[in-house]
């Protein structure tokens, strides 16, 4: 899926979506890829840490995809955690693998643990509580 599907699947448009495709998907996990170039639209000093952002817009594509039969409407981060930044990178080019497996679903929402690789390295991992509005 590329940016032009995920724009029928998100609500972000333009800059404000983070995610350039997706790679692959099941009930339990996503894996998607984002650019180092979304992080620099903040400015050349943005910390790594608010890629955080590509994943959550990752699950809430995997919300989108796996709602089972009521649509979301909206796909809110309720809580940000364990968030470990792994290395600060000196150079911030290329492509970023993002990946996020559900651990937790509830009427409420879901719960992912993501992580963020530059190359073969772990950049960012953490877990984000996505609070689903649904239609």
């Amino acid at each position: 899926m590329d940016r032009t599907q995920l724009h029928s699947l998100l609500p972000h448009q333009g800059q404000a979506l983070w995610l350039d495709a997706l790679l692959d998907h099941d009930a339990t996990g996503i894996r998607g890829l984002s650019e180092w170039r979304h992080l620099q639209n903040l400015g050349e000093n943005a910390s790594p840490c608010l890629l955080f952002e590509a994943a959550a817009q990752l699950c809430a594509a995997h919300g989108a995809l796996y709602g089972n039969d009521s649509a979301i409407e909206m796909a809110l981060v309720g809580k940000l955690s364990q968030l470990q930044l792994h290395y600060h990178p000196t150079q911030r080019e290329g492509v970023l693998l993002v990946s996020a497996t559900q651990e937790a679903l509830s009427p409420a929402g879901a719960l992912y643990g993501f992580n963020v690789q530059e190359g073969e390295r772990l950049l960012l991992d953490g877990k984000l509580l996505l609070v689903l509005v649904r239609a």
